[in-house]
């Protein structure tokens, strides 16, 4: 299941987390002291793969990629 997190830093600046379970972001904000202001339960997918940064243990999945043409050379 995908877990989402609004966070902020000490400077007060707006930080999107996604990642694999609420575990995974809770560790990641307590490592860089980043405080979360909520956890949406669904984000629009477009969202996710423009504004969310991931950080969960794995490689970030397919569906949160953005697909891209391949070069013409």
């Amino acid at each position: 299941m995908t877990a989402y997190a609004n966070a902020k830093d000490k400077d007060n600046s707006r930080i999107y987390l996604v990642a694999d379970t609420t575990n995974e972001i809770d560790e990641y904000c307590a490592e860089r002291d980043y405080e979360i202001l909520s956890r949406p339960k669904y984000v629009e997918p477009g969202m996710v793969c423009h504004h969310f940064e991931w950080v969960g243990t794995r490689s970030r999945p397919p569906i949160w990629t953005i697909s891209r043409p391949y070069s013409k050379k």
